[in-house]
């Protein structure tokens, strides 16, 4: 927890004080906090120097992000300090550390929503912002070398988890190696490969469900790589979490309600939707190995667990694939829809 001194230079960053500022859940690497000015609600997040993250990359995620928010994506846009800065640094001894703020994301956050209240409306709003976010990323350029960022595969992220030692020559190693190898045979064309979230999944964004609309934040995994792979970890995610019978048909319900949202404002290439699988394996290999560690067989509750369950090492080592679905029949089968209904994608 930051100490007093340096909660109030952040804070004065802002034009409040310290006092106005209010502890927020779900930081991980950074402490964040509420804090109200004008009429409007904003997140002040404090990055302390032992994180992944520096003062380049920080600005590179905020700058991207203010593109994003800037051409109509459903964003937590940044908001500049005082100074005009997107992120101010500040030293407590050695230490340096890094202070950004957003606007405060309207609605709940999607991962605490009962599974109830999940609608085709709101798949298809998860879809539409998806594509929003891509199609703005194919005229993205990074105005600067310190503003760039990485390539998938150059960030540990959930598609880029490294191998633990304890896993080394093994079955899951070698579906591992399998992964990554044939995906960076993929090729990188404009059209399927550019800035990506990176970890699009219901921890990531709110939801406000009376009006289907979602609001995306954290975009600390932002980097280049394959359109497809948001929508996987959206497929993916969804997955873990579905608590019923039928996997499979939720699964093609789930994705042609994402996709008819992802089409309405970038069209969607069969030769990608094709990939789904091989994306799909590539998450579910690089997550087992960054959660097996510390699973407890008798949790069956949190994500860790659902993920866990239904011999899920077995099932990698076996090359089962994350879902039996015939992805391309799915798009194909949308396109005719809409074609049948004569309304636009």
């Amino acid at each position: 927890m930051p100490h007093a001194e340096l909660l109030e230079h952040a804070a004065q960053c802002y034009g409040v004080t310290s006092g106005e500022l209010h502890p927020l859940h779900g930081g991980t690497a950074s402490h964040v906090y509420g804090f109200s000015r004008d009429g409007a609600d904003f997140v002040l997040r404090i990055t302390p120097p032992d994180s992944d993250l520096d003062a380049d990359a920080v600005r590179a995620i905020l700058t991207w992000v203010q593109a994003l928010d800037a051409h109509g994506a459903s964003v937590a846009g940044p908001i500049v300090s005082r100074a005009g800065r997107l992120v101010e640094t500040m030293t407590s001894g050695e230490a340096t550390y890094l202070v950004s703020a957003v606007r405060s994301a309207p609605g709940v956050l999607a991962e605490r929503l009962a599974f109830g209240q999940w609608s085709d409306a709101l798949f298809e709003a998860w879809g539409q912002t998806a594509g929003r976010m891509h199609a703005i990323a194919q005229d993205y350029r990074a105005q600067d070398v310190a503003r760039r960022r990485p390539e998938w595969d150059g960030v540990d992220n959930c598609f880029n988890a490294p191998l633990p030692a304890a896993l080394a020559n093994t079955a899951i190693a070698q579906r591992h190696a399998e992964a990554r190898a044939f995906v960076r045979t993929l090729p990188k064309d404009p059209d399927g490969y550019g800035m990506i979230h990176g970890d699009f999944h219901a921890a990531n964004f709110f939801v406000e469900p009376a009006n289907a609309t979602i609001t995306v934040f954290d975009f600390d995994d932002c980097c280049r790589g394959w359109y497809i792979m948001d929508i996987a970890m959206a497929l993916f995610d969804m997955l873990v979490v579905y608590p019923n019978q039928g996997r499979e048909a939720f699964a093609a319900r789930f994705l042609t309600s994402f996709t008819r949202g992802y089409t309405r404002e970038r069209a969607l290439d069969p030769r990608w939707v094709a990939q789904l699988p091989c994306f799909l394996k590539l998450l579910e290999v690089n997550l087992y190995t960054m959660v097996y560690a510390d699973h407890d067989p008798a949790d069956s509750t949190s994500w860790i667990g659902k993920f866990m369950a239904g011999e899920r090492r077995e099932r990698i080592e076996r090359g089962i694939p994350y879902v039996e679905l015939d992805f391309v029949g799915i798009l194909a089968a949308l396109c005719q829809d809409i074609l049948r209904s004569g309304k636009p994608s």
